[in-house]
């Protein structure tokens, strides 16, 4: 087996960073990364963590990324979304992080390592309905594979397999494992661990042509969710189907 990736040295290295960086208020770390989830982590663990700046140092600090620790040994660094980002060291760890002003942390899976007294914590917002999951699911599909038709091969393959997938599983998460752990904010994560048939089913329709993906999670949904269920939209399904001719 694979051994973990040790990430204790390089949280208190992050930490220690932090402490030591003048503007640096506040440190939160999450998922794997913290300690209570340490037995989780494997090979493919990374550094997930915000870090928040008082509003004088603000605009240096997200310039310069000077709270990251060993700045030697980093290969690539890249802003990603306004108060954020990635780094990438030279053995492979990647750090994913938000850092800026403070915000309200909505994540659960949470642990503070500096608090500059700006951590601010609420729960998720409510998981979406899964009625109307069910609904973007069955329009996100028809959207992309008549993208695929058009010739637009790229954008309808992520219509498919991302923009309709995230809502199936939103609502297959909601209806058939309604207790079990989960991230409040990625259906996605560690669905196999949840509903390992299901999830081995969308895996291998995955790994196919796309329209023969999009075909099979519509039968999916329906074989795995509308019997029962009052708010499924049978018609509309059937409406789809026939409009694309898988009849």
């Amino acid at each position: 087996m694979p051994t973990p990736r040790d990430l204790e040295p390089r949280t208190s290295a992050l930490r220690d960073a932090c402490a030591a960086t003048d503007g640096v208020t506040s440190l939160i770390v999450f998922g794997s990364t913290t300690r209570a989830a340490a037995g989780r982590r494997d090979e493919w663990s990374d550094l997930d963590f915000n870090v928040f700046f008082a509003p004088d140092r603000a605009d240096e600090l997200r310039a310069s990324w000077a709270f990251l620790p060993d700045p030697d040994r980093l290969v690539l660094r890249a802003v990603e979304g306004g108060a954020g980002g990635v780094a990438l060291y030279d053995d492979g760890l990647v750090a994913e992080f938000g850092a800026g002003l403070p915000w309200v942390v909505r994540d659960p899976d949470r642990e503070v390592l500096l608090d500059g007294g700006d951590v601010v914590t609420a729960d998720p917002d409510p998981l979406p309905d899964p009625a109307d999951q069910i609904g973007v699911f069955l329009v996100k599909t028809a959207i992309g594979v008549g993208r695929l038709r058009r010739g637009e091969r790229i954008s309808g393959s992520v219509f498919v397999r991302t923009y309709a997938l995230t809502p199936l599983c939103e609502a297959l998460r909601q209806r058939l494992a309604p207790d079990a752990p989960r991230s409040p904010f990625d259906p996605l994560r560690r669905i196999e661990r949840v509903l390992p048939d299901v999830a081995a089913r969308i895996g291998s329709l995955l790994d196919g042509d796309a329209e023969a993906c999009a075909r099979g999670l519509v039968a999916l949904a329906r074989a795995e969710l509308e019997p029962g269920w009052a708010a499924f939209p049978s018609r509309a399904f059937d409406v789809v189907t026939e409009t694309l001719g898988w009849v």
